[in-house]
């Protein structure tokens, strides 16, 4: 037998378990919709996974991601593609290769059905445990040190951008290497990035997204801002000058920052009954900032109220 019809015979074995595919269907429609799908009349055993993020994945999907682990790596199988919605991701032969494999080695072995086999991989998708075009799973990504590192980082510097000179000093990473660490990490929904100003800003995903808090953390990212806020709280009558002269900032930088203190309705402009133009702290921001983000810490300037 010549080598080519050797190849063909081999790729005619590998399209047989794909003839029935679910993932050859047109119709790929969200995991609630998929009705006709049997449940399992037993429940499946959940197993905690011990990582950064709160998830559990069934015994299947844990069965589905190791077997993941391997076929990501195959390279005749292109994993670089653009998708009309996450739904349609599974109609790719990497992802169609997962399914026969896993059909071939836990369908006997474990007596999942290839509907359950089907709905773990894409309940997997769904969740970023696999992610085609890196290569890897979630799994993989957790166990990666230098990865991790960068995740504990990002979630004690919430909000940080990539221009910040601490990633260099604690990281060790000039800006691009730390940038493309930073897709992967978002690509497998580990972060979250956000436009704030003319910056991308990054937080851990498991941080609720809030337009506005998420600009707060931003702004008290510098130092000053919270001083500003604690001296005005303490002196609702204290000048601009004053404040600039206490902490020894010029009196101009201080009345810019107060200025987008304002414009976050942070601090409101009123008058005192003696006429005397006041700021006032807006302490239910304040307060509902540090329902989510722990620093800066007001809750200690807020004990006398």
């Amino acid at each position: 037998m010549s080598e080519e019809k050797r190849k063909e015979k081999k790729k005619e074995e590998e399209r047989k378990p794909l003839e029935d595919s679910p993932f050859r269907r047109t119709d790929f429609e969200p995991l609630e919709k998929l009705n006709h799908v049997k449940k399992p009349s037993v429940p499946l055993e959940i197993k905690p996974v011990e990582t950064v993020i709160e998830e559990k994945l069934t015994e299947i999907e844990n069965d589905v991601l190791e077997i993941a682990k391997d076929i990501l790596k195959l390279k005749r199988y292109d994993a670089e593609f653009e998708v009309e919605s996450e739904t349609h991701i599974q109609k790719y032969p990497i992802i169609e290769k997962l399914y026969a494999k896993c059909i071939a080695k836990l369908s006997f072995k474990k007596g999942y059905s290839k509907a359950n086999i089907f709905l773990a991989i894409r309940s997997l998708e769904e969740k970023n445990w696999i992610v085609t075009n890196e290569r890897r799973t979630k799994l993989e990504i957790l166990e990666n040190e230098k990865l991790m590192k960068i995740l504990d980082f990002i979630g004690k510097n919430s909000g940080i951008h990539a221009r910040d000179e601490k990633i260099e000093k604690e990281l060790n990473l000039t800006r691009t290497p730390f940038l493309k660490h930073i897709m992967t990490l978002e690509r497998f929904n580990l972060i979250r990035s956000k436009k704030i100003g003319k910056s991308l800003h990054y937080f851990l995903s498991e941080i609720p997204e809030d337009d506005e808090l998420d600009k707060f953390k931003v702004i008290f990212l510098n130092p000053l801002i919270p001083k500003i806020i604690e001296k005005i709280f303490k002196d609702k009558t204290i000048s601009i000058s004053k404040i600039g002269e206490e902490l020894n900032i010029y009196s101009g930088t201080i009345q810019y920052h107060i200025k987008k203190l304002k414009d976050l309705n942070l601090l409101e402009m009123t008058k005192n009954q003696s006429g005397k133009k006041i700021h006032i702290v807006n302490i239910d921001l304040l307060k509902k900032y540090n329902e989510i983000f722990k620093e800066p810490d007001f809750t200690k300037l807020l004990e006398g109220l």
